[in-house]
């Protein structure tokens, strides 16, 4: 005769966790109870440990599920989904990223089912994207600054009047930003000058991938070989090859919508910047199965950093391109007998001048404020004509003393003089020898 049947074949549950706290009792072990019961011994011990914390209570059925009042998806999560939803262009795991930013951890999924039932009673398209292959990347990166990526991408908006574009440099490793700025051209000065910021900061690769353009042109050519980077182009026709592809992917699901809502370009560059701090900040798909648990690309880059350079080794390796000089009073600076305009609330701080083959841009702090087209003598490097003037919207013009009655730029070429031509310096005149001074008399006569 068996004293208790099968665990499993005992019909109430409670009966089945009492027959093991009986057998317990009568001194029987785990591996005993588990080999009477037909049982595994994990239950076993998980029935025992019930009842020595919770007494015959442990022996009732807890309901499924957590407990009443302990949700993840509470009313707050869902307000800030349907908030980040407002941008059509996010999936579920750009809105997992951009919660645990803000302290709401929740899974992918979670967010994918919160998305498809908002969508379901708001009435949202789901977004498509496109289907690709997963291709091998040649310049896969197995450690930081092993790789960078930079690129040029145009942002659509025809609000700030005139053309903007996003150029960028990525560490492949990492998949962080490291210097990114929203310009009006996409020529050799802008990227030179998101390079230098790039390597001021984080020091310099050991290469650099790019496509042809302006990141082959011989200035730039030049700053490669003085910072020892190693410089790499992807095949033509293939620009997956390139990383920053796809970080330009992420920015168009996570900021286009915003770039499109902007009414000047102080709110497009400031919805830029707001983009490079998230993007750096969030969770990033390709280190989700990190050992180490880090997640964004600002984690998992760190403090490393690649070659670091002091101060004139930069100067000497942008020798060719980059000039520093203090704007005076009236926001003009010096430059090759030139006098050129940069920006009146700056007076008195220092701006740096990039100057390329056909323009030179006056700039301050990674913004530009003027540029200029220009002609250079091949031979000595003298400024044969600076025109064109192109002022530049910025974020420093509304702190000018005063504020100017009209715009200025309506004045044209023949009033408001932006550039002009100086007199160059006077030639100093020889010192000429002093003569020796006649003695009154003779040094024997003196004696």
């Amino acid at each position: 005769m068996r004293r208790f049947l099968p665990y499993h074949e005992i019909p109430e549950r409670r009966d089945r966790r009492a027959a093991v706290v009986a057998l317990h009792a009568d001194g029987w072990s785990a591996k005993a109870i588990s080999g009477y019961l037909r049982v595994g011994t994990s239950t076993v011990y998980r029935i025992l440990r019930r009842w020595a914390e919770e007494g015959p209570e442990g022996l009732e059925d807890r309901p499924h599920g957590r407990p009443p009042g302990v949700r993840k998806v509470t009313l707050r999560a869902m307000e800030a989904i349907r908030r980040f939803q407002q941008n059509p262009n996010l999936g579920e795991f750009r809105i997992h990223a951009a919660l645990a930013q803000i302290g709401i951890h929740l899974s992918p999924r979670t967010c994918g089912r919160i998305l498809a039932l908002n969508r379901e009673i708001y009435g949202l398209e789901k977004p498509k994207g496109p289907v690709k292959e997963k291709k091998e990347m040649p310049f896969a990166a197995r450690r930081r600054h092993q790789y960078w990526s930079a690129d040029v991408r145009y942002v659509d908006n025809d609000r700030v009047g005139g053309r903007a574009y996003a150029i960028s440099v990525l560490d492949n490793h990492s998949r962080a930003v490291l210097a990114s700025a929203l310009t009006r051209t996409q020529d050799l000065a802008s990227y030179l000058s998101v390079l230098y910021a790039a390597v001021e900061r984080y020091g310099s690769p050991e290469a650099l991938v790019t496509d042809g353009g302006i990141f082959r042109a011989t200035q730039a050519r030049a700053v490669y070989e003085a910072l020892g980077i190693a410089k790499h182009e992807i095949e033509r026709g293939r620009p997956w090859q390139n990383y920053i592809e796809t970080h330009f992917n992420v920015q168009r699901r996570m900021a286009d919508w915003h770039f499109a809502r902007a009414e000047s370009w102080t709110g497009l560059a400031a919805a830029h910047e707001r983009f490079v701090e998230d993007y750096n900040a969030q969770a990033h798909f390709a280190h989700a199965g990190r050992d180490d648990g880090r997640r964004s690309p600002a984690e998992v880059l760190g403090f490393a950093s690649g070659v670091r350079h002091r101060e004139e080794e930069l100067r000497r390796a942008f020798f060719s391109a980059r000039f520093v000089r203090v704007l005076d009073a009236l926001g003009y600076t010096r430059f090759r007998h030139w006098r050129v305009y940069g920006e009146e609330a700056l007076a008195g701080r220092e701006a740096a001048l990039w100057l390329a083959a056909e323009s030179l841009t006056v700039e301050h702090a990674g913004e530009p404020l003027s540029r200029y087209a220009v002609k250079v003598e091949a031979a000595s490097g003298e400024l044969r004509s600076v025109a064109r003037p192109r002022l530049f919207e910025n974020s420093h013009g509304l702190r000018r003393p005063q504020q100017r009655l009209f715009a200025l730029d309506t004045l044209g070429e023949g009033g408001w003089l932006k550039a002009m031509r100086l007199e160059g310096y006077a030639t100093r005149a020889p010192r000429r020898p002093h003569g020796l001074q006649q003695a009154l008399f003779t040094y024997l006569d003196a004696l």
